[in-house]
C-alpha cells in the first residue's frame, strides 16, 4: 500500500500549473526539492515539492523514473 505524504486533489493547480494543497500536519518530510506522493488512495502521483508556505504547499507531478533520480523511494514499515 502506498503511503501518501500530501492529500490532495491532483486537479487542482495554481497559476504556475503546479499543484497545491494544504499543508499537512507531520511536515517533517516536507522540504522544498524533497520527493513525496501526493494525491489520494487510488489517484496519486509521485511530486517534487517547489513551495511551503504558513498554509499551502506546491509541487509538481514527476514520473517515477524521475522520483528515483532523486534517492529511494521505500520506506521502513512501521513497527
Amino acid at each position: 500500500m502506498i503511503q501518501i505524504d500530501i492529500d490532495a486533489d491532483l486537479n487542482m493547480v495554481d497559476d504556475e500549473d503546479r499543484n497545491m494543497a494544504r499543508l499537512p500536519k507531520d511536515t517533517s518530510l516536507l522540504r522544498v526539492g524533497n520527493v513525496v506522493v501526493a494525491g489520494r488512495p487510488g489517484f496519486w502521483s509521485w511530486a517534487v515539492i517547489e513551495e511551503i508556505t504558513d498554509t499551502s504547499v506546491f509541487f509538481r507531478q514527476i514520473s517515477g523514473t524521475e522520483a528515483s533520480n532523486h534517492g529511494d523511494l521505500s520506506i521502513p514499515a512501521p513497527r
